[in-house]
Formats: C-alpha cells, structure tokens, sequence
C-alpha cells in the first residue's frame, strides 16, 4: 500500500511538472497556449508515453512499431510481415468497447512514430464523395499548407511531413455518409500514408468490406487496477480525497471506462473535493452504464458463484434485469445448463449425503423450471397474461439459479455451456409436423384417421410393407414397395418422411445404414 501511495506522488509530480514545461515553452514562443485548468480532464489527462497508457500495452505497441516501420513497409510493397504480421496492410482497425483508449492510443502512438495525426469521426460528414476528394492528403498535413511545416495543428501536435489519418467510428457511419465505407475501403487499398481506423462493434455489418484490406486489432476493457492507479493520481494531483473503495466503485459502475469516470470526478470537483462511499455509489448509480450481455454472459453470470452469494448486494429487481435482457433465449440456456454448475451449497458435504442434497436442488430447479413453462403457456397462450412475465422471470431463470449456483463454465468447473438442444429439436418437429401433414393430404382418400392417428397408427403399419423389405431383400422388392405407395398416392420424398417418422429400432439413422447404397439409389 505504501509502495502504491508513493508511485501515485511520482506520477502526480510528474504530471505537474510537464505542464509547468508546456505552460513555459508556449511564453517563451509566444504562444499562447490552453489554460489546463479550462481543459476537459480526458484531454488534461490524456497519456502522453506508453507507461501512462491503462490496458492493453501489447497491443498498442505493436500499433506503435507498425507506424515506425510503415515508410519501410510502403518501399517494400507491403510484401514483407515483420515481426507482428502487420506490415502488409496499409491500415489497421482497432475495435472494442467505448471509453478504453483507442482514439487516445491511435494519436499516441501517431504522435511518438513523428506523424501528424488527422482524425475524422462521427460529427464529420464522410460520404463516399467527400472521402475521395477530401482525402487526397500524400505525405503533407492539411495543415502545413497554412501554418508552414514548424507550425502545430489544432490538437497541438507538431506538424512533421508526415501524416496518418485516423478514422473514427467507422461503425456509426449513418445513411448520410452513404457509400463512405466503400470509398474508404478503395482508399485504403492505394493509401500512402497509414490509416488507422477505429470503431466499438467488431461484427457490424458496414464494417465487412474493411476486414479484408486491414489489420484487425481487438481492444479490451482494463483491468480494474490497471485504471484504479491511474485514477488515484489524477485524484492526488487535484487534491481530492476519494478512499480506495470509492474510485473502485466508480470504475466498476462505468465497466472500467475511463473517460466516463474522469468526467464523473471533474463534474464532482466543482462542487467539492471529498467523496463518501454513499456519495459515491449515488454517483454511480446516476452515471451507470448498461451493457446488453449474451445469453452466455447472462448464463455464466447467473449460475456462476457469485449472484447468489451472501456478500452479494444485487436485489432481486436486479437479477430479474438479467432475464429481461433477452427473455426468449435466456429461460432456454438455462434449462440446457443448469445441470452443469456444480452448486456451491454442496460444498461442505461427503459421500451419500452430498449426493441426497444435490438430487434434492436438481429436483427443485427442475420443479421451478416446470413451474416456468406453466406460466408461460399463459403468457404466450390464447389470453397472452403479459403481465406475469416478471413471475416467469422468476420461475424460469432466478429461483433455479438460486439451487444450483456454483463453479460452473467460466469459473472454473469441468463443463462447458451448451447452446439449447431444444431449438434445433423444435425447428426438426415443426418440419416432421409438415412432412406429416403433406402424408396425411395424400391418404385421406385410403385411410380415415386424422394427422395423430396417422402418425401412431398407420405409418408403424406401413413400416413393414414399404421399408423392411428393402433390408430383407434388397433390389428386389422395389416394384413392390412403389406398387404398395402408389397404392396410398405416395412418393419417394413421402418415403424419406416416413423413414425420418421412425423410431426406437427403426430410428431413420439405423435404418439407412442396414439398406445398402446400391437400393437406395435403385
């Protein structure tokens, strides 16, 4: 700890001792430059070396020696990979979630390698004409044009005879910058200079025609200690008093998203410059981000060890929050997985009792999960009761949860999660259903009994007559088995339905195994 609060004086010193150079070298220009008191703490506080820079180091070090070597790769055609693999494409597409530094590690990066960053986003309009003729910018800034090469763009970054265009949120690229991604694609491909683009969403669809002409670069959200130090000197440098557990809180509220905790804390300095843990949990709860999960986040978050743990502080609202988030797919993932935890409540037990207990939770999972698909039925049934989704949430997802939480995937148990069974077993009844029906149309003229009698009682009688005797005898009872269909008006796609209807020993995999290939094709 004490190791930590001195790191945290170092860097707080040396924060303030590079602005007391900035503000010294802009007189001795003078330049006037921005008060640092006036700035946004995202751009104050901005990292300015590699050692400031939270998470995902690796990452933006090899973005670093991609721009150093990328004169060196344009000589070469983009031939040669390099150490990284990198040095064959012309542009890199850095994705991940908002608020970790991607836009701040592209300019660093820009910033150490000697060029001159240019950067577009969202607010720029960037429609296909505009990136064609907008971008003809060859190894000179747009801004040296004006200023000379000594000058500094509008960021304050040196301007050099070299320049790398940054491309931000590519992804949100609207219906007014039609055809932009295209454009910047065909850019990219004769590009002199590198382009570095930047967006949150790796599997957008606009984003398609980038992944085959750049690097992709995932970016991922910081450890929170990784953005607790970093936090904890800035809070120092401002002489603001935040307990540990305070700024913990903050980061975990924001997901670890730094730009919203420094605009949180530079929004609380104004008014004052302690923080309580109550003040700072209202805080966050006013400022907290929401992330739609996947059902195998929400599974493995739900049956994990800790939802239902005693220090847990979540309400029941909360873990109900989990269900409505995807309330179609959730139930069904946690019915396929909720056998695979093994359930912290038995962790204190041996040998006959252990297992009594856990047939005793696996027996009250189930019964809830039972319970779940009654009120479902009324939910989606002919009444369609909506308003007891919150009991199916509770039915269905958070009370057999509660029986079975433990070690299970992603913590650490043997088993994996499963996508549902019953999906695929659905959408195979809903065709067998079809098949069926087209069956029964064809027979009504020879048998009387409706689709179930059919399905129970007339194709097990078939089975002997129109199947059996292509095992039994092979080629030669094909003219009797068509002469038997006909009879019924059927045909050789009715007698693969019938043969997928079977089963038990005349399951249709067992079967078409016994007929051999040459009376298949006959």
């Amino acid at each position: 700890m004490e190791k930590e609060q001195k790191d945290i004086k170092i860097a707080a010193k040396e924060m303030e001792k590079r602005e007391k150079q900035e503000a010294k070298a802009s007189a001795s220009s003078g330049h006037k430059g921005p008060d640092p008191s006036m700035q946004l703490w995202t751009t104050r506080y901005a990292p300015q070396s590699l050692k400031e820079i939270c998470g995902n180091k690796s990452s933006v070090e090899k973005l670093l020696l991609w721009l150093q070597e990328w004169p060196a790769s344009y000589k070469a055609d983009f031939k040669k990979p390099g150490k990284n693999a990198m040095n064959t494409n012309r542009a890199v597409l850095i994705t991940g979630p908002p608020g970790i530094g991607k836009t701040t590690s592209a300019h660093l990066c820009a910033k150490l390698a000697g060029y001159t960053p240019i950067e577009l986003n969202a607010s720029d309009a960037r429609s296909k004409k505009l990136v064609e003729n907008g971008m003809n910018v060859n190894n000179t800034s747009l801004d040296s044009y004006i200023g000379g090469s000594k000058q500094t763009n509008s960021l304050g970054v040196a301007i050099t005879d070299r320049t790398c265009l940054i491309m931000d949120e590519v992804d949100g690229m609207s219906s007014g910058d039609r055809g932009g991604v295209g454009a910047l694609n065909a850019l990219i491909k004769k590009s002199k200079i590198p382009i570095i683009c930047i967006a949150n969403d790796k599997g957008a669809q606009k984003l398609k025609p980038l992944q085959a002409t750049t690097f992709g670069m995932s970016f991922q959200k910081p450890q929170a200690n990784q953005v607790r130090s970093r936090i904890m000197t800035i809070t120092f440098k401002e002489k603001m008093d935040l307990p540990g557990n305070v700024i913990d809180q903050l980061i975990t509220g924001s997901q670890s998203d730094i730009r919203q905790v420094l605009n949180m804390l530079s929004t609380w300095k104004l008014s004052s410059s302690k923080m309580t843990f109550d003040e700072g949990k209202t805080l966050t709860k006013m400022n907290e981000k929401y992330q739609i999960m996947s059902p195998f986040d929400i599974t493995s978050k739900i049956l994990g060890p800790y939802m239902f743990s005693p220090t847990e502080k979540k309400s029941l609202g909360d873990k109900m929050e989990l269900y409505f988030q995807d309330h179609s797919f959730v139930p069904l993932f946690i019915q396929e997985n909720y056998l695979k935890s093994q359930p912290t409540k038995l962790r204190n037990l041996e040998g006959p009792e252990k297992v009594l207990k856990q047939l005793q939770l696996m027996d009250r999972a189930a019964s809830s999960i039972s319970d779940g698909d009654l009120v479902d039925g009324m939910i989606h049934g002919p009444e369609q009761h909506w308003a007891l989704m919150p009991l199916h949430a509770v039915c269905s997802t958070v009370r057999p949860a509660s029986f079975v939480f433990g070690q299970g995937a992603h913590y650490g148990g043997p088993n994996g999660m499963s996508f549902p069974q019953w999906l695929g077993q659905n959408s195979k009844q809903s065709k067998l259903n079809r098949q069926l029906a087209d069956i029964q149309i064809k027979m009504r003229l020879k048998a009387s009994g409706d689709k179930h009698e059919l399905r129970q009682q007339y194709i097990p009688a078939l089975y002997p007559y129109i199947v059996r005797p292509l095992i039994e005898d092979g080629s030669d009872a094909v003219e009797d088995i068509i002469e038997r269909m006909d009879g019924y008006y059927l045909n050789k796609e009715d007698w693969d339905s019938v043969v997928e209807l079977g089963v038990d020993t005349n399951k249709d995999d067992i079967i078409l195994k016994k007929i051999p290939g040459a009376v298949k094709a006959a």
